[in-house]
């Protein structure tokens, strides 16, 4: 389980259009498109009590706010092809804190990783320099998602959602 930014429709085919090239030039295992977007917070595998109170955490009354998504990358370890902002906004910084401030009065405990917000393009890839038309995201809700194991690997969907 995991809390994350989910794209509307028209977000998520203009980040599929836009890092189209880059992505079969990766080589590996591209993301399926109806499975990007910015996780927030992980949480991992919830016993019921604690979907309960993690679902008991939002909404986070950042407001709606946009990211411009312009800045390919890659991960060597664990060998990523990632698309982000260059720029964090200081809507989505808060609404990460704000999150975990929340989740850690819960009783969950807080990610020791610095945010690194990113969808997530491919995976098993290698690096790529290919130029990619930036995005313009409009953020409105948070969601809680829910990773699924299927026949062609993992599907996120999405449980509850939030205006932020």
């Amino acid at each position: 389980m995991f809390f994350a930014l989910w794209p509307d429709e028209a977000t998520r085919a203009a980040l599929a259009k836009a890092t189209r090239r880059a992505v079969r030039a990766a080589g590996g295992r591209p993301t399926r498109t109806d499975n990007l977007h910015i996780t927030v917070a992980f949480l991992g595998a919830l016993t019921p009590v604690e979907l309960d109170s993690a679902s008991g955490v939002p909404p986070i009354e950042t407001g709606p706010f946009e990211i411009t998504l312009d800045m390919l990358g890659h991960w060597p370890r664990p060998k990523i092809l990632w698309f982000a902002p260059a720029h964090k906004p200081e809507p989505l910084i808060s609404l990460e804190r704000l999150l975990w401030d929340g989740l850690a009065e819960q009783g969950f405990e807080r990610d020791r990783k610095l945010f690194a917000p990113h969808v997530t393009l491919c995976r098993r890839s290698r690096a790529v320099n290919e130029a990619v038309k930036p995005v313009r995201w409009p953020v409105e809700r948070l969601a809680l998602v829910e990773s699924v194991s299927c026949d062609r690997g993992v599907r996120y969907e999405p449980i509850q959602h939030w205006p932020i």
